[in-house]
C-alpha cells in the first residue's frame, strides 16, 4: 500500500530551488564579474589570451545573469507558483536592464574604429583618355 502525497507535499523541495537559484543569481553573477575586473595583470602589458580571458568571464556573467532567472520563471510557470515567477521576472528585467546599459557604455565610450579609406592604384589603361589625378 503507498501513501499518496498531497498536493502541497508533492513539490517539498521546490522552495530549495528557487533558494539555490536566487543565491546562484545573487552571488554567482557578481563573483564572476569581479573576477572578469581583476583578470588583467596589474604589472606588464596585458596578452591576448589575458583579454580572452576577460572576455569569457564577462560572457558568462551574462549567461548566469539570464539564464537562472529564466530558469526560475520557467520552473514557477511549470508549478504555477505566481509569487516565485513574480520575483525571478524581476531579477531577469533587473539582468537584462544592466545588461542593455553595460552595451550602451561600450558603445558611446568604446566606438569602433572607422575603416580608412584604402589607397587605390591609379592605373592607365591605353586607347582611352586618362582619368588619373594629375595626369
Amino acid at each position: 500500500m503507498t501513501a499518496e502525497l498531497r498536493p502541497d507535499q508533492r513539490l517539498g523541495w521546490l522552495p530549495l530551488v528557487w533558494v539555490l537559484l536566487f543565491c546562484t543569481w545573487l552571488f554567482g553573477v557578481p563573483m564572476l564579474v569581479l573576477e572578469s575586473a581583476f583578470s588583467m595583470p596589474f604589472m606588464g602589458v596585458p596578452t591576448a589570451a589575458d583579454y580572452a580571458e576577460r572576455d569569457m568571464l564577462a560572457m558568462w556573467a551574462k549567461i548566469v545573469a539570464v539564464g537562472v532567472p529564466f530558469l526560475g520563471v520557467l520552473l514557477a510557470a511549470i508549478t504555477r507558483r505566481t509569487a516565485a515567477a513574480a520575483v525571478f521576472v524581476t531579477l531577469l528585467l533587473l539582468s537584462l536592464a544592466v545588461i542593455g546599459y553595460h552595451r550602451a557604455y561600450d558603445a558611446r565610450h568604446n566606438p569602433t574604429p572607422v575603416p580608412t579609406p584604402e589607397q587605390r592604384a591609379c592605373q592607365e589603361h591605353s586607347g582611352g583618355d586618362n582619368r588619373c589625378p594629375g595626369g
